[in-house]
């Protein structure tokens, strides 16, 4: 199952640990049967960045939110969630640091939508979508995603 956008907000249980990345599969046993929200779609689509509805020091690692593919998933409410106008832009960055700024980057691109040089920010080799409502997002990619088609 390859899921979209559209599923972002909807209420998951994990029932399985066949499908899911290596590192998750790894901690199959205390997450199997817990119940989170999709907070992202990964890997176009074919994983759920699911943030769990248990307290942090209750997970492994103490991490909330881990990347587990669709078939593992039992999806057992689905709501609106948010609109993703910009598809197919990624987040990278420019300085270092705190004083690091997201930009919008088309998919193979080196360049920022605004022109500034920018390096991407994998996450375990996986690009994240560029959200325009982050507090350092570049105000000139944040206007130039708001009036693209």
């Amino acid at each position: 199952m390859s899921a979209g956008p559209s599923q972002v907000g909807c209420r998951v249980k994990v029932v399985d640990m066949l499908h899911s990345p290596a590192r998750t599969r790894a901690f199959a046993s205390w997450l199997l049967g817990e119940r989170g929200t999709v907070a992202s779609v990964l890997r176009d689509g074919s994983l759920a960045l699911v943030e769990f509805d248990a307290p942090a020091w209750e997970l492994p690692q103490k991490a909330r939110r881990w990347p587990v593919h669709w078939d593992d998933l039992l999806v057992y409410s689905v709501e609106a969630g948010p609109v993703e106008h910009q598809d197919g832009l990624r987040v990278a960055l420019s300085g270092e640091g705190r004083e690091a700024v997201q930009h919008a980057l088309q998919l193979g691109s080196r360049t920022g939508l605004c022109g500034a040089p920018v390096y991407p920010l994998p996450f375990c080799g996986l690009s994240i979508p560029f959200s325009p409502s982050s507090v350092r997002a570049c105000p000139t990619c944040v206007r130039l995603t708001a009036t693209a088609p």
